[in-house]
């Protein structure tokens, strides 16, 4: 078994089909309590179902006690689950080819979803910590993968290594990500580019301010950089270095880690091992939930490759794409503007990288991590001139909006509230701390 050639076949060659340019979202988003207790699992799930059958959904994934948390459209290829438990909901649209049909289908959605849950003093909300985070459950979704998720992360309390101790950060955080095509020829340039520009989006989309950690505007990086996730930092954080051609892509991929695989409908999990050892190994020690976790041996396959996956600022998929994984879940009237912050730049990287090479940020000498470090303080502009960072900004949603009038569809529109983030240094967690009123914060960030 050669590592390289099977992360060449899975995750190289999707890119030389034809691409069709589609776009995919997924948007996470807390179930809220307004009552300031925490979130009734009852509510959230009735709500969802009632959701499943008006929109004409097919239940497709159930948990251990019967209780549908995964569905599927079947016209659509949308997906309504639950994320790692019954407190954060996930909507996931299938393809679509302009924002104006992701926006109007999940408009539809969370107008249905909340005017349910209303009813029971729940909302969703565009927040990227659930403020009740401290008072909710943290029981994971009572599934074999999430077993197995929540077995693995709850290692943080044996094995060695530098962790933080918020095992369940799954079951209250919130993120809004974004699939986009891409080829063989533009993927390390595309890389390159959106990791330039990963500094900035916290200015932007900075949108999960956690209390235990006060001093950070979005904890997202923290969570999964210092959980068992972070063991092997190639599985998180920034490509280090930038990768140059597909060959380095494909050795770094084979040597980022697998923790996890499925034998006889069980999931194992076990220490990450790098891909190109782990396919060396005889066998493997690891564990499995069956009413409680048991320790088991595997032997390694060529076909655990399907498990293999990392968990960086920017992933390559095996569907094709770059999936960009960096940003909060966003205020739900404002949800579309993170697809379309990197659907305008996705066709403007050269200007992009140029952009952000000859600015202020990269004439010291920083990378991008480091740089995203600083700009996720709370106190980012004692970092940086305020001045050159909006002149910044500004230049960057400028190449933004004229990709995205390219396309031809009048998308642009979907950038309008990142201008006035730009012009005043605000992200939603900046504008949070300001206000300092949580209670106001949820209902204003669950406005469409």
């Amino acid at each position: 078994m050669n590592a390289q050639n099977l992360i060449y076949d899975r995750f190289i060659a999707p890119l030389q089909k034809p691409r069709a340019n589609y776009i995919g979202i997924e948007i996470e988003m807390p179930v809220v309590n307004l009552s300031g207790e925490k979130t009734d699992k009852t509510v959230s799930i009735t709500a969802v179902k009632k959701a499943i059958e008006h929109f004409g959904f097919t239940p497709n994934k159930f948990d251990d006690d019967g209780i549908c948390h995964e569905a599927v459209c079947g016209d659509t290829g949308d997906v309504f689950s639950f994320d790692c438990s019954y407190n954060n909901f996930e909507i996931s649209l299938g393809r679509v080819r302009t924002l104006h049909e992701a926006q109007a289908r999940f408009r539809d959605y969370v107008r249905f979803i909340n005017g349910e849950l209303n009813r029971y003093h729940h909302s969703l909300t565009g927040m990227g910590i659930n403020p009740n985070y401290k008072i909710n459950d943290f029981n994971f979704v009572p599934s074999p993968r999430y077993r197995m998720l929540e077995g693995y992360l709850k290692k943080c309390k044996v094995w060695k290594g530098q962790f933080h101790p918020f095992y369940g950060y799954g079951t209250f955080s919130s993120a809004s990500q974004v699939q986009l095509d891409v080829t063989e020829e533009n993927l390390c340039e595309t890389i390159e580019a959106f990791s330039l520009v990963e500094p900035l989006k916290t200015v932007l989309f900075a949108n999960s301010f956690f209390p235990d950690k006060p001093e950070l505007l979005c904890v997202r990086d923290y969570f999964w950089e210092q959980s068992p996730h972070g063991i092997n930092p190639g599985n998180v954080g920034f490509f280090e270095p930038l990768p140059k051609s597909t060959g380095e892509i494909t050795d770094y991929l084979s040597k980022a880690s697998i923790f996890c695989a499925e034998r006889d409908g069980k999931y194992l999990f076990f220490y990450p091992i790098p891909f190109d050892e782990y396919l060396k190994r005889d066998t493997v020690e690891g564990e499995y939930y069956d009413g409680d976790y048991h320790t088991c041996s595997l032997t390694p396959s060529a076909g655990d490759i399907a498990y293999l996956r990392t968990y960086k600022q920017i992933d390559l998929t095996a569907r094709g794409t770059l999936e960009f994984r960096s940003a909060c879940t966003q205020p739900l009237g404002e949800a579309m503007t993170v697809a379309a912050f990197h659907l305008g730049l996705m066709n403007q990287t050269k200007k992009l990288t140029n952009l952000m090479k000859n600015s202020f940020l990269y004439q010291v000498n920083e990378k991008p991590e480091q740089l995203r470090q600083k700009m996720n303080r709370a106190d980012f502009l004692s970092f940086v001139n305020a001045d050159e960072l909006k002149a910044l900004l500004s230049d960057v949603l400028q190449l933004c909006a004229e990709g995205l009038k390219e396309r031809g569809y009048s998308e642009e529109i979907y950038l309008s509230p990142l201008y006035d983030r730009a012009r005043t240094l605000t992200s939603p967690s900046v504008c949070l701390l300001r206000q300092n009123d949580v209670n106001k914060a949820v209902r204003e960030y669950a406005k469409l």
